[in-house]
């Protein structure tokens, strides 16, 4: 899968997801709509994590990248409004983006490695502990991952990473695929200190 070059739709969004990762959006805009379609029809569509921070601090990492997701769960608010659970495969650097008469995104995009794709069963740590609290005091949180890897230090790192409330462009510095251990580093600095 880390060699494919495919076109999909684009959905910028300031959404910190790393491989595994799962989380719910709301779609409304006619656009969004018809990327639903094409996208549950086809090979998902890619969460652009575009935010002005990064753009204008691009030293972590050159390229604009993405998560490229697969819809998982479609759901409707009680307002109507349709909800969709997307869970992330594989980070992609995106080459190029086209736009559609709708303005709805395209992009080129190819798979690119990240250590949370990497499975390592572990015992049980604090930073594991820790996580398994939040997700018990969190419905909505756990019920997004109803199996979840608390005994693998990667997913747990990288679900801290996708909840911890800090800004973007700190979070955009551990996408690079040898940042595990300065990952480990941060995150630990802010749960267990």
């Amino acid at each position: 899968m880390k060699n494919l070059n495919v076109t999909l739709p684009i959905f910028p969004l300031p959404v910190f997801l790393l491989p595994g990762g799962v989380t719910k959006l709301r779609i409304f805009e006619p656009r969004y709509l018809k990327m639903v379609s094409t996208a549950s029809s086809g090979q998902g569509f890619v969460l652009w994590l575009q935010d002005k921070n990064i753009i204008a601090n691009e030293s972590s990492t050159s390229m604009p990248w993405g998560s490229w997701v697969d819809i998982i769960n479609f759901d409707q608010g009680d307002d109507g409004i349709l909800e969709i659970d997307v869970k992330c495969k594989s980070l992609v650097v995106i080459k190029s983006i086209a736009h559609d008469e709708n303005n709805l995104h395209f992009g080129d995009v190819s798979c690119i490695a990240h250590w949370s794709e990497i499975h390592v069963d572990m015992a049980k740590g604090r930073l594991s502990t820790s996580l398994a609290s939040v997700f018990a005091e969190n419905e909505r949180l756990d019920d997004l991952y109803p199996t979840k890897g608390l005994n693998d230090s990667h997913w747990v790192l990288a679900r801290w990473l996708e909840i911890l409330p800090i800004e973007l462009n700190v979070k955009n510095a551990f996408v690079v695929s040898y940042s595990f251990k300065e990952a480990k580093a941060f995150v630990e600095s802010v749960i267990l200190e």
